[in-house]
């Protein structure tokens, strides 16, 4: 009887050191990628972590980033190379993306946009 309860206990014990081996494990982000829109907006997510962006603001114009980029869950955190951090939550519904980017100003804009390539 002890025999099969301390056989029992280590097999527990293993399962749940595997268990928590393989919850550890990176899972894939959906946001890899490209993603655009009908205005020139664009956003690109590589498995690396790094992205480029180029965003079309009413006032600046056609802007261009770059940097890396951290996903926790609906967070998203932009580190551009000049050193500036946003972070923004993003959702996907169906082929969108939305989320709110901030530019080099400070103002939000909303962005939709569609995946065109992996």
């Amino acid at each position: 009887m002890k025999k099969n309860i301390r056989t029992f206990l280590i097999f527990c014990g293993m399962f749940l050191l595997l268990g928590g081996f393989l919850m550890s494990c990176n899972q894939p982000v959906p946001l890899y990628g490209t993603w655009a829109d009908n205005r020139g907006d664009r956003l690109t997510f590589s498995s690396d972590g790094t992205f480029v962006a180029a965003i079309n603001d009413p006032l600046l114009g056609s802007t261009f980033y770059n940097g890396d980029f951290v996903v926790l869950l609906n967070s998203l955190s932009f580190n551009w190379s000049d050193g500036t951090q946003i972070v923004s939550e993003w959702d996907i519904r169906g082929n969108i993306l939305y989320i709110n980017w901030t530019n080099s100003d400070g103002d939000t804009i909303p962005l939709s946009l569609y995946k065109v390539s992996n």
